[in-house]
């Protein structure tokens, strides 16, 4: 499992992915509905998404008749914390 440091280096690293980060500890959404939030291409949010899967940051809420649901893991809001207050 890598450090929080490597977590947080990576996330911290992409404004996308902070924001979809921050998006989903929220509630949960879909590729669609974060793209829209956020003003990606559809196809830049799921290659996020999946990145962030990889690594245990987000997993599937639940699967929709035609989309995914995201949601941040227990892990993935440590990251956010520990960028929301780290300097």
């Amino acid at each position: 499992m890598p450090s929080m440091g490597a977590y947080k280096a990576v996330v911290g690293r992409s404004r996308v992915r902070k924001a979809l980060l921050s998006d989903l500890i929220s509630s949960p959404a879909t590729p669609s509905e974060l793209a829209a939030i956020e003003q990606k291409h559809v196809s830049h949010v799921s290659r996020a998404l999946a990145e962030m899967k990889g690594m245990g940051l987000v997993e599937y809420a639940s699967s929709g008749s035609r989309e995914r649901y995201y949601r941040a893991t227990s892990q993935g809001y440590m990251v956010f914390v520990a960028l929301k207050y780290s300097r």
